[in-house]
């Protein structure tokens, strides 16, 4: 498993929100992070790699 975090941005571009996971997968961080803040601007990033940028729910 590897450790990964979410964050959901708020409109200004600042955390609202964060989440650490873990998942075996970037694409399984991703979903899990999508079903967690359900939705919005979110970053998901393993260290300091990016991963994925969501805005309102698409990348």
């Amino acid at each position: 498993m590897q450790e990964y975090r979410a964050y959901l941005l708020g409109i200004d571009g600042h955390i609202r929100e964060r989440m650490e996971l873990e998942s075996e997968t970037d694409e399984d961080a991703v979903a899990k992070a999508r079903h967690h803040f359900n939705g919005g601007a979110i970053e998901v990033w393993q260290g300091i790699r990016i991963v994925a940028k969501l805005d309102g729910g698409s990348e």
